[in-house]
């Protein structure tokens, strides 16, 4: 972990300034893991959850722009930063399982989710936020909109999570689990 650090400051892409923090020239913060889940436990009172997801999913998309447009990253190097900043943020360690860049699919675990652990037991798979990230990045990756499903959630009693980025055509929608990670908020 300490590499991807090293390599960010040499490269002048990890920058502490007085009050900010930047890593690929975008604002970044350090908070608790569990002001996320607190925030997501009260949109969930509400059914509004996918917020997160969404939201996700729109900075995922923005952030890998940036890092196309200034830095000219190959896909596979995009998928790599991505997970080690990922790992090195605190979410989790996120590992690449599988990729068909052709039809467009990728699995992802996310080991040892700090969501998940914050989260405690639960009946459904809750990291929305890493969902929509990786959502957001694969769409930029692929050059199309895809959607992502948490398929697997160490909250639920898993081992770990696991997310599978697809076109939302090759999902089957009439999956309750599909129906509710995908369902407008």
């Amino acid at each position: 972990m300490f590499g991807v650090v090293t390599k960010l400051l040499l490269h002048k892409q990890l920058v502490f300034e007085k009050g900010r923090i930047q890593i690929f020239r975008r604002y970044s913060s350090l908070l608790p893991s569990d002001s996320f889940v607190n925030i997501q436990k009260e949109l969930e009172k509400m059914n509004k959850e996918n917020i997160i997801y969404f939201s996700g999913k729109e900075s995922g998309r923005l952030w890998f722009i940036g890092m196309n447009k200034d830095f000219k990253i190959k896909e596979h190097e995009v998928i790599k930063w991505g997970s080690d900043i990922v790992t090195l943020a605190g979410w989790g360690e996120a590992v690449p399982k599988k990729q068909d860049m052709q039809n467009k699919t990728v699995v992802f675990n996310l080991n040892n989710s700090i969501v998940a652990k914050f989260y405690g037991k639960s009946k459904y798979p809750v990291d929305h936020l890493f969902r929509g990230l990786l959502c957001g990045a694969m769409c930029v990756i692929f050059n199309t909109d895809v959607e992502a499903v948490e398929t697997a959630c160490k909250a639920k009693g898993d081992r770990t999570c696991e997310f599978v980025v697809k076109p939302k055509s090759q999902f089957n929608l009439s999956d309750p689990l599909v129906k509710r990670q995908l369902s407008l908020p």
